[in-house]
């Protein structure tokens, strides 16, 4: 049994307000009111926690023994680190720390890399939080109308969404991780190979000093591309009061992102009936979820190449099924960087 993901908040200030989650389960790990500067950060650190947990533990990078069962609300319950493996516990503390990046505005993004091989340069998935800081109290950025929202990247719709209430960020975590959990059960077409090598990798801001490192994470030239024709699927996104993320997946096992993002919709939207949340408003990059407009494709999306910076390695001991994967052309890149640690099962 993991020890609980208690988090000391000080919940007194916002006794009289109507902004907050008053769910006793989601009091334990997040901020009741996630509308201020501090506790907007204090909830971000515990999503990383939350997401890449769930991440580890449902496509089984990790085995069943690194994680405890804990709740995100009294309707949701989540695969947690669990505190009590020593291994699993400096995995904790690795996003804890890249969590305090978040609260000084220095991490652009986090990424959790798997390659086939160790050294390899080319993934075969990718599991990324982007981040985006919220200026002038938290207000969004004002897009220009002239545009079609549909030729918007997510981040640049991630930049305008305003801030609506704890119970809305709620939402977003509740139906973030039931998207990571249907992609790794029902979404992906294999598992991954037998053998296979992961680390996360961190890329910062310009507002973060040269010299600025999170601690664990050292400078090297390493660098990875994806393969072309590799495929995307947009999870979900966070807009606490001072800061957003968007999570996505890229994964030589996602046939088609259109295709994927359309069935991950209709799964959220029957969880969020079910369970009696909303899941409107999803930053889908193949299509606009916005209930007023009608799904149409995009088109042909187009991935980034390359994701910038590698990170600490991650325990050993995993079991999988063999799958070989796909070529890719490498880009030369310089970023900041972790070694690698070999991952197989026995």
């Amino acid at each position: 049994m993991a020890p609980p993901l208690e988090a000391e908040y000080d919940n007194s200030f916002i006794n009289k307000s109507n902004d907050t989650v008053t769910d006793l389960k989601w009091q334990k790990m997040f901020p009741s009111c996630v509308a201020d500067v501090d506790q907007s950060s204090n909830f971000m650190t515990r999503a990383i926690f939350v997401v890449f947990s769930t991440i580890l533990s449902r496509r089984k990078v990790l085995p069943d023994d690194y994680f405890a069962k804990n709740h995100i609300t009294e309707k949701l319950k989540c695969s947690s680190l669990n505190f009590k493996n020593p291994e699993a516990l400096n995995i904790s503390q690795l996003l804890r720390v890249a969590g305090n990046a978040v609260k000084m505005g220095y991490l652009k993004e986090l990424a959790l890399v798997i390659t086939e091989h160790e050294g390899d340069v080319d993934a075969i998935e990718v599991y990324s939080i982007k981040f985006h800081y919220f200026e002038n109290g938290g207000v969004a950025a004002t897009l220009n109308t002239t545009v079609d929202n549909n030729d918007l990247s997510p981040m640049e719709k991630l930049a305008a969404l305003d801030y609506t209430g704890t119970p809305a960020v709620r939402d977003q975590l509740v139906m973030l991780v039931r998207s990571v959990i249907y992609l790794c059960e029902k979404v992906f077409t294999e598992s991954l190979p037998k053998e296979f090598d992961a680390n996360f990798r961190v890329d910062y801001t310009d507002s973060a000093p040269v010299n600025f490192r999170i601690d664990g994470f050292f400078d090297s030239s390493t660098f990875y591309t994806l393969p072309n024709e590799i495929q995307s699927a947009t999870l979900g996104h966070l807009r606490p009061g001072h800061h957003a993320a968007l999570v996505d997946c890229s994964s030589i096992y996602i046939t088609d992102t259109y295709a994927a993002e359309l069935s991950l919709k209709a799964h959220t939207d029957k969880v969020a009936d079910k369970l009696g949340y909303s899941s409107d408003g999803l930053l889908y990059k193949s299509f606009s979820s916005d209930p007023n407009v009608s799904i149409t494709s995009n088109g042909a999306v187009k991935n980034d190449s390359t994701v910038e910076s590698l990170a600490n390695s991650l325990a050993k001991n995993t079991t999988l099924t063999p799958m070989p994967a796909k070529s890719a052309r490498a880009k030369d890149s310089s970023v900041r960087a972790a070694p690698y640690s070999k991952r197989t099962r026995k």
